[in-house]
């Protein structure tokens, strides 16, 4: 049963999340990605990066697996990413983008997931610098799982009726948090060096 749950439901969600971090390497060797690192980004350059990764978000939803009724996806990783290299505003505003697109979706969850997309983006955004420096990887990761499981809250506290959301929830928690934690801690380890010199 175990076997059977990780090989539908996370190993699905891993290769779809190493579609993103390919996508995030090859815009990684744009002028537009290295002056936004770099905090030198005008206005527009740094809106055309959070539409970036706004789309990634919205590629996370579409791309989402059914698993026992459910959709378990990686809708977060992409505000995660924003915000971790270039602060809160592209971080929220990746998050924005992914969350309306799937509040477009509808389902009873709408409202929930919708927000912690956003919240994703904006928490990565402020902790972008303490992330930085001795045990990255570490600290990048937790948040990511941090980011998760507030999601998860969230779909509890939110998502009537309770006994569906609970459901959901059970079913869709650990392929998404392993799905997004393990896109993090590839994308820092990739992208650490990079960060380390710059000041998002």
């Amino acid at each position: 049963m175990i076997e059977n749950f990780f090989i539908e439901g996370v190993l699905p969600l891993l290769e779809r999340m190493a579609f993103v971090i390919l996508a995030v390497l090859l815009f990684s060797r744009t002028e537009l990605f290295r002056k936004v690192v770099k905090s030198e980004g005008t206005l527009l350059q740094n809106a055309l990066f959070s539409v970036f990764f706004g789309v990634l978000s919205v590629y996370g939803t579409l791309r989402g697996i059914k698993l026992l009724g459910a959709i378990p996806n990686i809708r977060d990783l992409g505000p995660l990413m924003a915000g971790v290299l270039g602060g809160p505003v592209t971080g929220t505003l990746s998050g924005i983008i992914g969350g309306i697109h799937r509040f477009s979706v509808g389902g009873f969850t709408a409202i929930p997931c919708s927000l912690a997309t956003v919240l994703a983006g904006l928490m990565a955004g402020i902790l972008s610098k303490r992330i930085r420096g001795e045990s990255m990887l570490a600290k990048g990761t937790a948040l990511a799982i941090t980011v998760e499981v507030l999601h998860m809250a969230l779909t509890l506290a939110l998502a009537r009726p309770f006994s569906e959301a609970m459901k959901l929830v059970g079913q869709v928690a650990l392929p998404m948090i392993v799905a997004n934690a393990a896109g993090m801690l590839l994308f820092l380890y990739l992208f650490g060096e990079k960060m380390q010199h710059h000041v998002c």
